[in-house]
């Protein structure tokens, strides 16, 4: 039985289902607010509170009735962060990252010597925005970049420079964001991370993140200045990568103002702001996707019954749920059973094989496709999504010479 390394697919975890996992900060008034918050309910944070307890600037007095109305309307919070901690005299003030709806908001508390809440200050927050949108990082976005790649075991690699430093870069528009390498970026003096949720993958959680203050970045003319960026830990992927020295992942916020094509014979990426008028070859299929958050999702048959699944260039092999290992059963070739390690470092037996066929469009076939089948339920949680079946990396995008459409939302497929 072989080990097997599936993918390094990054998404935020944003479901009551990932909160249920959260690892706590280790600090009891505020895990125990976090549960009030996510259960609706100012109970678990009675024991918490004393008569002295003021909510921002209002007398104590209000603080029962403003927590009644706050705490069931306030959540679910899908990521804590503590920012930092102060000492006031005997008290600490605890400045803390909320993260609701893909928005990240700071809110401060001041907590006794003895764990009680003095100040809840939920009412007031700053505002910090998730880096999973191109417009928070304001970027300077040349029309047509071309930038050569190299190709480890179906990932992509390729060379960007932050804060004067040139480096390799997984190129993995499953990741939301661009995010850097935690140890070779720092914390942004006096901030200390804690994850709640976070970053998780197919395979596990991906642990803390923290922020860099990225002085500038410049991938081939993509760049900006004086910017927060994620930081995660990357060592795992590096490991998998035959000890390849990263500085980050390149992820969605620095491609969805392009069209993005993959050249895999070529060994080269190429971004193109859309043309209205294109020259150049016909498509061999140009399909429409929709985008669930940062994930393009397209339609596609095999076995008789269609599939929504989800493009990844940072995606060794395709993966489909474990509950629909034996659709496939009959026909699956080269059928074994692997072990299969995710970021977390942490192990799983699964069926892999190939698919025969997938077909895109009634008529395109993708032949001989890799596919892994395991658990990914929490890509599901999120009430009100389309749900999602599996995903599609290397040996789909690699079949034919394809462009993933950001702007337009299409996905073309031409000769090679």
């Amino acid at each position: 039985m072989k080990a097997l390394f599936l993918s390094f697919w990054l998404l935020l975890a944003s479901t009551t289902a990932t909160l249920a996992q959260q690892t706590p900060t280790g600090i009891r008034p505020l895990d125990q607010l976090v549960a009030a918050i996510n259960t609706k309910s100012v109970e678990p944070l009675q024991p918490f509170l004393v008569s002295e307890t003021r909510v921002g600037s209002l007398p104590a007095t209000y603080t029962p009735q403003l927590l009644a109305q706050l705490i069931p309307g306030f959540g679910p919070v899908e990521n804590v962060r503590l920012v930092r901690q102060t000492p006031e005299g005997a008290n600490i003030r605890y400045v803390c990252a909320f993260t609701r709806q893909g928005t990240e908001k700071e809110y401060d508390f001041l907590v006794s010597a003895e764990g009680k809440f003095l100040e809840l200050n939920l009412a007031k927050a700053s505002v910090k925005k998730i880096a999973t949108a191109a417009t928070a990082l304001e970027l300077t976005t040349p029309p047509a970049v071309t930038v050569p790649m190299r190709l480890l075991d179906g990932l992509i690699v390729v060379e960007a420079e932050v804060d004067g430093r040139r480096g390799n870069f997984l190129l993995d528009s499953g990741a939301p964001a661009l995010m850097l390498n935690q140890r070779e970026f720092a914390a942004n003096p006096g901030e200390t991370t804690a994850t709640a949720g976070g970053m998780r993958g197919v395979n596990g959680s991906m642990g803390s993140y923290s922020y860099h203050t990225t002085q500038s970045f410049d991938w081939a003319g993509i760049r900006f200045q004086n910017r927060e960026v994620p930081t995660l830990d990357l060592t795992s992927l590096e490991q998998r990568l035959k000890g390849l020295k990263l500085l980050g992942l390149i992820g969605y916020n620095l491609l969805d103002q392009y069209a993005l094509t993959l050249d895999y014979r070529a060994a080269q990426v190429q971004l193109r702001k859309p043309d209205p008028d294109p020259t150049g070859p016909a498509p061999l299929l140009s399909v429409p996707f929709t985008l669930r958050g940062h994930l393009p999702i397209l339609e596609a048959t095999a076995s008789g019954q269609t599939w929504q699944l989800a493009l990844d260039s940072g995606a060794q092999y395709n993966l489909l749920d474990q509950q629909y290992a034996p659709t496939f059963q009959k026909t699956l070739r080269k059928k074994e059973n692997v072990t299969l390690q995710g970021a977390d470092n942490l192990s799983r037996t699964v069926v892999s094989g190939q698919v025969p066929e997938l077909q895109v469009g009634g008529k395109l076939a993708f032949r001989n496709q890799s596919t892994v089948f395991t658990d990914i339920s929490h890509l599901n949680s999120k009430p009100g999504q389309v749900p999602v079946q599996g995903l599609v990396g290397y040996p789909f995008l690699s079949q034919y010479r394809t462009t993933i459409d950001f702007v337009n939302k299409q996905v073309r497929f031409y000769n090679w």
